[in-house]
């Protein structure tokens, strides 16, 4: 926790620089939609009771080159996502590879789903993200809420699972290794399935070439310029 609000304070004092920046970059209009965001996500923050804004690095954390550091999900694309999904109240499982602070599980626990899960390998953030669940308690409509401490490549995906998000958690070489465990779940149970995976434009899309999934939306959200966000079905 100490290392995101070293991250938090450090931004404020940056704010008219990296204001000087967004209007050379963005425009006017860009940098007022961008401040709009910003005044948004704070308000949920409120709203909700937790603390998941900022970002940390993967050397920080001690990952390998293969994890991501942290960066939370934007909640307008959380929320674009999660209007292209059916959930089947007090049936369906959602999990979250790698979690962070916990902001997506949070949100996914607003819905009525039967358990939501955050898989996380950083110690650190899995406790920070166990804390904002205790926070937002009141808020949640799913009380089966669990925070794994473990590494994406060796975590079991529950055979009730039919919803799996990713924010760009870890590069091609995880994604592989998870979707076969995922795959491996299907073949113990088959079901209806959807992966909800976001990553930044410049980088290749691994789940494109999937057999056994079909691209069903590819969504616009306020940060299509640099973010790609996509559902895949099992066929």
């Amino acid at each position: 926790m100490p290392t995101a609000e070293i991250n938090t304070n450090s931004r404020f004092s940056l704010v008219p620089r990296r204001l000087l920046e967004s209007f050379a970059k963005r425009g006017v209009r860009g940098t007022i939609r961008r401040l709009g965001r910003a005044a948004s996500s704070y308000l949920r923050e409120r709203r909700l009771g937790i603390h998941t804004t900022g970002s940390i690095s993967g050397d920080e954390l001690d990952f390998d080159s293969a994890s991501f550091g942290y960066q939370p999900v934007p909640y307008a694309s959380f929320d674009a996502a999660m209007r292209h999904v059916e959930i089947r109240p007090n049936e369906d499982v959602f999990i979250d590879f790698g979690c962070g602070m916990g902001r997506a599980v949070v949100l996914a626990a607003t819905y009525p789903f039967r358990q939501v899960i955050g898989v996380e390998r950083s110690g650190s953030l899995s406790q920070i993200a166990r804390d904002n669940l205790r926070r937002a308690t009141s808020k949640l409509r799913c009380n089966n809420v669990i925070i794994a401490t473990q590494d994406a490549r060796h975590f079991e995906v529950p055979t009730e699972t039919t919803h799996i998000f990713m924010f760009n958690p870890f590069d091609e070489p995880i994604v592989t290794t998870v979707l076969e465990r995922i795959r491996d779940s299907l073949d113990v149970n088959p079901r209806n399935l959807s992966i909800i995976y976001a990553l930044p434009q410049c980088r290749p899309d691994p789940l494109v070439d999937v057999p056994w999934l079909v691209l069903k939306h590819k969504l616009e959200t306020i940060d299509s310029d640099w973010q790609r966000l996509a559902i895949y079905e099992t066929r």
